[in-house]
């Protein structure tokens, strides 16, 4: 036994009023202060940490863009997908960059970060090409390449998409999907020529990624049209459903000045298995007397939608089920629209306007793309390229 707790201390002798011993209403004011003091003490230990990311709207940023100042990428197509562990998996087409490590990729690119509801990503890292070490890709590094220039491509004519300063061929992501089986990611893309103002998709292709060891699995150009590949097979937005890999595609039909007057949105679908989803024969387009194999008798899936380009996405895990994102022209509107199955019914629910300007060209407002595992039941995050700061932005834009 403690010597010093053996025996009870001497009683201390009484004490004047107002001081030393506290009298029973004092005490059980200190003794209730000192438990709140606990409390809020327990209270900010179990604080969960500051939200990561920013607050919509903002820039989406890397770690290289803010690893030393003048750092700067410029790129879109802004494609998200959920991974394990609260992160995603961001896919950008075209990218160059500025700075301490200048450089561009015509082409695909990757980078991971976290992902918070509510919130738009500041710390993406930059992931090595496939197959390259991991050494190669230090964590505050430059973009770099994830698909291959692909082979092939012409110029009208028949001449090689490859013409210094003039012309290029690329592979530029149209949709990712998360295959929760085995944690791959789907991705499909686009093979397309670019000649001055000129883009001639040639190429629809699908691959999955892996993000445990980054490697690029079965990876196929599986429609290929020298002259130019028909809307209908050129597809995107990737969704898994009931046993089926459902994609779209999309075309404005009639252009009145810098916006889509009137146009299609058409859906394809294929068994959810590699096999099927690498061979041309097994795809099904929908019509208005179902299935068909013929593509060209694909009929539009949003009566009324005008797109000068489309994303769609699976919200059902905030509540809102499959959404497309219509975007209407080159000044920053768009339309949304919602279906409780991929063929739809598709309806109108909502429309708006970003802030956009400082485009020319092919240099316009462009690339709005949705983020389910960003989205709140409150709000839709989307993302887009604004070309007066030559950055992917995202919104919060109401349901």
């Amino acid at each position: 036994m403690n010597p010093r707790t053996a025996r009870p201390a001497p009683a201390a002798p009484p004490a004047p009023p107002g001081r030393g011993t506290l009298g029973p209403p004092a005490a059980l004011l200190t003794a209730a202060l000192l438990t709140t003091a606990a409390i809020v003490t327990v209270l900010l230990y179990q604080r969960p940490p500051h939200p990561t990311g920013a607050a919509p709207p903002a820039r989406v940023l890397s770690r290289y863009e803010t690893a030393a100042p003048g750092n700067t990428i410029d790129r879109d197509c802004g494609y998200s997908t959920p991974l394990t562990g609260h992160r995603s998996l961001w896919l950008f087409c075209d990218s160059t960059w500025k700075g301490t490590r200048p450089g561009l990729w015509l082409g695909a690119t990757a980078a991971t970060g976290t992902a918070a509801p509510g919130r738009v990503p500041t710390d993406l890292t930059e992931l090595p090409t496939p197959g390259t070490p991991e050494t190669a890709a230090p964590g505050d590094g430059p973009p770099q390449a994830l698909l291959a220039t692909p082979p092939g491509l012409q110029l009208p004519g028949g001449a090689p998409c490859h013409i210094p300063g003039t012309a290029y061929s690329a592979s530029w992501i149209s949709g990712a999907a998360p295959m929760p089986a085995d944690g791959t990611v789907l991705l499909t893309y686009t093979d397309v020529c670019v000649h001055g103002t000129t883009i001639t998709p040639q190429g629809y292709g699908i691959a999955a990624y892996r993000p445990a060891d980054r490697t690029l699995q079965g990876q196929t150009r599986v429609f290929t049209v020298p002259g130019g590949l028909p809307f209908q097979l050129t597809l995107g937005s990737p969704v898994l459903r009931d046993g089926h890999l459902y994609l779209y595609g999309s075309a404005c039909d009639t252009w009145t000045v810098g916006a889509c007057a009137t146009g299609r949105v058409t859906l394809a679908r294929v068994p959810a298995n590699p096999a099927a989803w690498r061979d041309p024969s097994a795809y099904r387009y929908w019509s208005p007397t179902g299935w068909t194999p013929d593509a060209s008798r694909a009929q539009t899936i949003a009566p009324g939608a005008a797109p000068a380009a489309v994303h769609i996405a699976d919200y059902t895990a905030a509540g809102h089920g499959l959404v497309l994102i219509e975007q209407r022209g080159l000044d920053g509107r768009y339309r949304l629209w919602r279906a409780p199955a991929p063929q739809g019914p598709w309806r109108p629910a909502g429309q708006g306007a970003v802030p956009c300007s400082g485009g020319t060209g092919n240099d316009q407002c462009r690339a709005f793309i949705g983020h389910p595992e960003l989205s709140t039941p409150e709000a839709l995050l989307m993302s887009y390229y604004n070309p007066a700061d030559r950055h992917v932005t995202v919104r919060a834009v109401p349901w």
